[in-house]
């Protein structure tokens, strides 16, 4: 099927833009079956003043830890595609933020998360965090080294 980018709009104006390619891979991780197990990956892309395209993403790999509600990235793979990405792109290719599934239907941060998050992204950029759920996306922004800043949580019906 083929699809279009997706576009939020955040409380500021600030776009976050999902390259249609970077669309198609989110959905194939969707948990649809009750054995689906979770994936998770990082956002690569641009940054275009206030506003964020996404061109491409990490996906689950050799090394990452797997199972229905947990998922780990430890594989050096994530790394290693972003290292090749900005290099290749002469620069404008960075680490944009994380994505990652969870088995239900509309999708919202769990206090793990949000845990994993303040613990572990730390920039002074605006970081995307995503959820792809089995029938909607959930889209944020983590602003800061210590404040949790999200948007109106963005859904986008499949």
């Amino acid at each position: 099927m083929d699809r279009t980018e997706i576009t939020y709009t955040d409380d500021n104006g600030h776009l976050v833009v999902i390259m249609p390619g970077v669309v198609e891979r989110l959905l194939s991780y969707r948990q649809i079956s009750p054995v689906s197990l979770e994936a998770a990956g990082v956002l690569i892309g641009e940054r275009r003043e206030n506003h964020v395209v996404i061109h491409a993403i990490s996906e689950p790999g050799p090394g990452d830890v797997r199972a229905r509600f947990t998922v780990i990235r430890k594989g050096p793979h994530h790394q290693a595609l972003v290292n090749k990405l900005h290099h290749t792109s002469g620069g404008t290719m960075n680490y944009l933020g994380e994505w990652h599934t969870h088995p239900e239907r509309f999708p919202s941060p769990s206090n793990t998360d949000k845990s994993s998050w303040q613990k572990d992204i730390a920039s002074a950029e605006p970081m995307v965090l995503i959820i792809v759920g089995q029938s909607a996306m959930w889209c944020g922004k983590k602003v800061g080294h210590t404040t949790m800043s999200f948007a109106t949580q963005w859904f986008y019906d499949f």
